[in-house]
């Protein structure tokens, strides 16, 4: 006899016996007693249902009853944890192990009803993993913690946690009070490990609000920060925030950082930068640092509030690269609309601000010379490549101040650096702040207020339009006349269904350029606001909107 059948024979007596005798020990558990969970296999399914009288082996027959005894076992890759729907778990939900790629662990709701909560309580975090990467979480109430409700981190060095799904979570009523911005979060997935990073992050459908913790949901995809001496940071990969909401929440409402390849989509934020006395950086509403080749589109984000600076809704912040904001809607916050920055001692290179409605920002008078548009440098930052274009703006702060504001940002480099093709609508006589290295045209301005609309560039101030073009050789193309928007001073809450769209007879039809005509890697993009198709060739509209 072989020595491999020798093996394969004792091999399966002992599997033998090893079956038998588990079979013996389950038979003889105590009703009362915790039994040994079932023999673990790829597909395993184990069950928590916290209104069971009694606390059983994981099974749905008989499942475990309290968090604690989740936490002690270790999944394995392919394994799910189904909560029963319905019901609450007191205690931190903290499961151990790690899926792998393509066989995630999986936890889940089961039954009918409410979805299940866990209420963290004084945990630090209700719901955490640690170190620990492919797991997809889905339909659960999670409340409480304090200092996070959903917390995902680590403190391996230059490790990956990839693939952290949340789906379908509602996140609320952590304890913390913030007093500084990131100190804090109802979901806040950020690595601690010098050089770990997270790559492959989904965050849908997840509701974060009502607490006074910093951020809404924080993506930090570099994790602790290594960056100096010509050592670059480490940055995450592929991360989308999607079809969720932040509100009534002390710092930012969501925020990514430190990552190539982001999409922020379909997102609402409102009520964020609530905290009354903290301290340090400023919170906006929905927005994106040190993010390469990120996409912010379809969001609504508004009322927005902050301690300090910024309060705005969407910001294209430093260390940014090859962003697109588009498609969006920003309305009724403290500061702008949209700012596009540079800072750090280097350059956000080709940032695009495109086809988004920002109406009745600016409503706190100090914060209303930011503007709707507040493109900005400082600590040896520069703008290489900025492209504005094809937004529409009703500009109606508390205080006046221009709809555009760029009167302080430094440029270089030699990518395009333009505002064009865009619609200002105001209530107060600022049109644009801005310096001659930022070139406008085709653009539409127009003014309410029974005081002469202003064009600030550079040192000089122009009070008609014409002397204005004349003075600068700026607007070429551009219009002062009533731009004939449906509703221009909508700013309700909810996508405008028809408001700012182009009233017959109106001077922007077909008076837009082709503003990336001759640029190489520049594109007009395939829709506007409302998404409605771009015209081929010629033919563009002034503004957000390309419809009939």
């Amino acid at each position: 006899m072989s020595f491999l059948v020798q093996n394969v024979l004792v091999r399966g007596l002992t599997s033998a016996w090893a079956l038998l005798l588990f079979s013996f020990l389950h038979a003889c558990s105590g009703p009362g007693s915790a039994s040994v969970p079932p023999v673990q296999g790829s597909a395993t399914t184990y069950y928590l249902d916290c209104s069971a009288s009694q606390n059983g082996n994981g099974t749905q027959a008989s499942p475990w009853n309290s968090v604690a005894s989740v936490n002690a076992f270790t999944f394995l890759p392919g394994n799910q944890l189904l909560l029963n729907r319905g019901t609450a778990c007191n205690g931190a939900l903290a499961p151990q192990g790690s899926g792998a790629a393509n066989n995630s662990i999986v936890i889940n709701a089961y039954g009918t009803g409410a979805q299940p909560v866990i209420n963290g309580g004084s945990a630090a975090a209700a719901l955490k993993l640690f170190n620990q990467q492919y797991w997809e979480i889905n339909n659960l109430e999670i409340v409480g913690g304090t200092l996070y409700g959903v917390y995902v981190s680590g403190n391996t060095p230059n490790a990956s946690i990839n693939h952290i799904y949340l789906r379908n979570l509602n996140v609320h009523g952590a304890t913390y009070t913030s007093t500084k911005r990131v100190d804090s979060g109802e979901v806040f997935l950020s690595a601690n490990g010098a050089g770990q990073v997270f790559n492959d992050v989904l965050v849908d459908g997840v509701t974060a609000y009502n607490s006074h913790v910093s951020e809404g949901i924080l993506v930090n995809a570099g994790g602790a920060w290594i960056e100096g001496n010509g050592v670059s940071q480490p940055l995450g990969s592929n991360v989308t925030v999607q079809n969720s909401s932040a509100h009534d929440i002390y710092g930012d409402g969501i925020l990514i950082t430190e990552l190539n390849n982001g999409l922020l989509q379909a997102n609402v934020v409102y009520n964020s930068g609530l905290c009354p006395n903290c301290t340090g950086s400023t919170p906006v509403g929905l927005w994106e640092w040190y993010c390469h080749t990120c996409t912010v589109q379809n969001n609504e984000s508004y009322a927005n509030q902050s301690w300090g600076g910024d309060g705005g809704d969407f910001d294209i912040d430093y260390y940014n690269n090859n962003n697109v904001v588009q498609y969006n809607y920003g309305h009724d916050s403290a500061g702008y609309c949209v700012a596009v920055f540079g800072s750090g001692g280097r350059a956000s290179v080709d940032n695009v601000v495109r086809y988004n409605v920002c109406s009745n920002n600016g409503q706190r008078s100090d914060l209303s010379k930011q503007g709707e548009i507040y493109v900005y440098t400082w600590n040896q930052g520069s703008l290489n490549g900025v492209q504005i274009y094809n937004n529409t703006i009703y500009w109606n702060p508390a205080s006046n101040a221009a709809a555009l504001s760029a009167g302080s940002a430094t440029y270089s480099g030699s990518d395009p650096l333009f505002f064009k093709n865009n619609i200002i609508y105001a209530t107060v006589p600022g049109m644009i702040q801005t310096t001659s290295g930022l070139v406008l045209d085709n653009n539409i301005y127009w003014t309410t207020s029974a005081s002469p609309p202003t064009w600030q560039v550079d040192a000089a101030t122009y009070t008609s339009f014409n002397a204005y073009q004349a003075g600068v050789n700026q607007d070429i193309h551009g219009y002062y006349a009533d731009p004939m928007l449906n509703s221009p001073n909508y700013h309700a809450v909810g996508k405008p269904p028809s408001a700012f769209q182009l009233l017959s007879g109106s001077p922007a039809v077909g008076a837009g350029a082709n503003v990336c005509s001759g640029i190489s890697g520049c594109s007009m993009g395939g829709q506007d606001f409302w998404g409605n198709a771009l015209p081929v060739g010629s033919g563009y509209n002034i503004g957000a909107y390309q419809g009939p």
